[in-house]
């Protein structure tokens, strides 16, 4: 498996800040899963086939960086 790079990132994510590219890339994960994690940020279900192998952990985890981006609300 190869080492994702910052450019991978940047053209599937568009514009990162570089510590949550560095995370990203820290995952290990494939650019299929980065892929996927921007899907299942965004709301939408597996959209790769099955015959892309991604371990759903990763995905998870970068969903998880991704969505610390977004504001957190406060009603107070």
């Amino acid at each position: 498996m190869t080492v994702l790079s910052r450019e991978q990132v940047t053209a599937i994510l568009g514009h990162c800040d570089d510590i949550r590219v560095i995370e990203i890339i820290g995952t290990g994960a494939t650019p299929a899963e980065v892929v996927e994690a921007k899907r299942w940020a965004a709301g939408y279900k597996r959209s790769l086939g099955d015959t892309q192998p991604l371990r759903p952990s990763v995905v998870a985890r970068i969903c998880d960086i991704l969505r610390a981006e977004e504001p957190e609300w406060d009603d107070r």
